[in-house]
């Protein structure tokens, strides 16, 4: 009896010391995994948790009836610690490697902000299985703080950001003024070229039909020369299509005329300017949203100063609040002419793409020349294309014409344009003995080499020919 009793009660220790290994075995991996959290989420850990030694001497002690047995027990117990712990050693050592690795790769990871790195890490499930992050010992206040210390990130973090934005707004609001200034710059009538006014281009002899030979500069790209009946006397480039710049104002200013001519609108109409106008740049007179503007002070910026502005306003006027049906009537009138072969109008005041997100205005130098006979028979429009300079807006305003040829060898009109695209036009009305002449340049280099053409044209006139029954003859 005793014998079974002894041998039951072996057992029962033996059972007993193994469970004791398994229970601190375990306690030990969660510490482990406890220690491998806190280090992932950059946390100094104050306290080690205490893991209680298996109580292998006290289990000893009962165990007194089979002193060599217990001891041997507890010798293999022993062994059997210190193999688990140099196996868990190993396996923390793999774990913490493993994780380190695939920690460097989680983007967004950063282990100084706590809060920030645990969400991430959860994120990454395979990478945090059985993690339990523990901060038992920290005190609510602390808690507190780094939420708080969280909403004072976020809110610079907002601060940042919005000031991102404004710098960002600012950027943007200074890139658009300077792409207006380089608009505005590539659309001003008639900026200095020094270089290119001093520049000696190469001299080319033409012939026209009648066999005067005409000596011009190689610095443009078309030229037309031909009486107000039609009769053209010389002519090159003249039916190849190029843009046109301001000289699409000459269309503009003939519609306008056509609806006060039909008692549509009159000369003393009071306009007031819409936000419109003012988005185009180059050529303008000063104008404000809500102005009211003289129908005829906007006729005369546009004819004589050649402002984009004043053409807009008026395109507004006209079209009743459209600027696209009034340039529908500037192509409606093309046809009545019989020109919508040779010109091609997309806006009032041609302005190049870059500026209207529209088609450039187009035309050719023979196209121009029959325009210009038409312009002709608008007595007020003339009248007021070969005024040199004037004032408008009640003397508020001073203008003076773009045109620097005009009271030069008889020329009295019509209309200049220039952009970047188009480079220097003109079209040019003079009187010429007894009878009038127009000339059309198109492509000029600079304003002052341009205008040095129409001199050399008239010129080759004066020299070669006379005026006989009302026709240009040669001499």
């Amino acid at each position: 009896m005793y014998k079974k009793f002894k041998k039951i009660f072996l057992v029962m220790s033996i059972l007993g010391i193994l469970f004791t290994n398994n229970y601190a075995n375990e306690i030990k991996e969660v510490q482990l995994i406890d220690d491998f959290s806190a280090e992932l989420l950059g946390e100094t850990k104050n306290q080690e948790a205490e893991v209680p030694e298996p109580p292998i001497q006290q289990q000893a002690q009962e165990i007194t009836e089979d002193k060599n047995v217990g001891e041997e027990q507890i010798e293999e117990s022993k062994d059997k610690i210190t193999e688990d712990k140099e196996e868990n050693k190993e396996k923390e050592d793999t774990i913490k490697n493993e994780n380190s690795h695939k920690e460097k790769d989680i983007e967004g990871y950063d282990n100084t902000n706590k809060l920030e790195a645990y969400r991430i890490l959860e994120e990454y499930n395979d990478l945090v299985t059985g993690v339990i992050y523990k901060n038992e010992n920290k005190p609510k206040e602390e808690t507190v703080k780094n939420e708080n210390s969280h909403k004072e990130d976020k809110v610079k973090k907002d601060e940042i950001k919005e000031a991102i934005e404004k710098a960002s707004e600012k950027n943007n609001s200074v890139k658009e003024i300077k792409e207006v200034q380089e608009d505005k710059d590539l659309a001003i009538e008639e900026p200095e070229n020094p270089t290119k006014d001093k520049q000696k281009y190469e001299m080319i002899k033409y012939y026209s039909a009648d066999g005067v030979e005409w000596e011009l500069p190689n610095n443009f790209r078309a030229v037309i020369v031909g009486d107000t009946k039609g009769n053209v006397i010389f002519a090159k480039d003249a039916d190849t299509m190029y843009p046109l710049a301001s000289v699409t104002k000459m269309m503009s200013l003939m519609v306008t005329f056509d609806e006060i001519n039909a008692g549509n609108i009159s000369l003393s109409d009071s306009v007031r300017i819409s936000k419109n106008p003012l988005k185009y740049g180059g050529s303008g007179i000063p104008l404000k949203a809500g102005q009211i503007f003289i129908l005829e002070d906007l006729i005369k910026a546009s004819a004589v100063y050649s402002a984009n502005n004043a053409t807009y306003a008026i395109a507004e006027y006209v079209g009743k609040g459209s600027v696209f049906s009034f340039v529908t009537k500037m192509n409606r009138k093309l046809k009545e002419l019989g020109l919508q072969n040779e010109i091609r109008y997309h806006t009032p005041a041609g302005l190049p793409t870059r500026v209207t997100k529209q088609p450039m205005d187009e035309g050719t130098a023979r196209g121009i020349y029959k325009l210009s006979i038409e312009a002709l028979k608008y007595k007020k429009y003339i009248e007021i294309a070969g005024i040199k300079s004037t004032k408008i807006h009640n003397g508020k305003i001073s203008i003076r014409n773009r045109n620097h040829l005009i009271g030069e060898n008889g020329v009295y009109g019509i209309k200049t344009g220039f952009h970047k695209e188009a480079k220097y036009n003109i079209a040019v009305a003079s009187k010429f003995q007894d009878t009038d002449v127009i000339i059309v340049v198109m492509g000029g280099e600079t304003y002052k080499t341009r205008d040095k053409i129409v001199l050399s044209v008239l010129d080759i006139l004066n020299n070669n020919y006379t005026v006989k029954n009302g026709l240009i003859k040669r001499k």
